[in-house]
């Protein structure tokens, strides 16, 4: 079986499995909301980024509140996830940005997304493709890693190397698809065979 067509009978396969596949980060009503969501989920699970964003949003809804928040204030709110030094200063930052550049919206363009603080190609295609099916990438998780790998999608360990692979072998309109699948096969169902 050829790499594309052993590609698309895993997303079938998947799509099957899963059909109602979205996000597990709750509590968020707004792009701004969803975004903070994802820098939080980074090296952290979704169960652990939802314990803490309903009183984070609540305190600081906006990229307005987030910007005039310190950092320390922004950190009492998500000291139980990783890195939350570093997240802090990043949302608070990016933050500052959104309001100062786009007047407290999000972009939506995978470049400009790419220059704001704690916002990398999965962070910024996580956001693009949940919110905007963007297929402007294809974001790689440790879950999309394996799962890639598994199926002999891909040899590489870099996660940017493994988007790049992934890019190629599926087309540009299902690149969306590929995050939300295969973290939820990885997540709970990896230990199944599928082809």
């Amino acid at each position: 079986m050829r790499k594309r067509e052993k590609a698309y009978l895993l997303l079938s396969k998947l799509e099957e499995m899963y059909p109602d596949a979205n996000t597990e980060l709750k509590n968020w009503n707004t792009p701004f909301q969803f975004l903070v969501c994802i820098m939080l989920s980074a090296q952290t699970t979704d169960r652990q980024v939802n314990k803490i964003t309903e009183r984070l949003f609540n305190e600081y809804p906006d990229g307005y509140t987030m910007s005039l928040a310190t950092q320390r204030e922004i950190e009492k709110y998500i000291s139980s996830v990783n890195y939350f030094h570093t997240k802090a200063k990043h949302i608070k930052k990016m933050s500052e940005i959104i309001m100062r550049k786009y007047n407290g919206d999000v972009p939506v363009s995978l470049e400009e997304l790419l220059e704001l603080p704690g916002v990398g190609y999965k962070t910024a295609n996580v956001f693009l493709n949940d919110l905007y099916q963007s297929n402007q990438g294809i974001a790689v998780d440790t879950h999309v890693k394996k799962t890639a790998i598994k199926y002999g999608l891909t040899k590489n360990e870099n996660p940017d190397k493994i988007s790049k692979d992934l890019e190629k072998i599926y087309k540009k309109e299902d690149w969306y698809k590929i995050n939300r699948y295969f973290v939820l096969y990885g997540r709970y169902d990896f230990d199944k065979d599928l082809i």
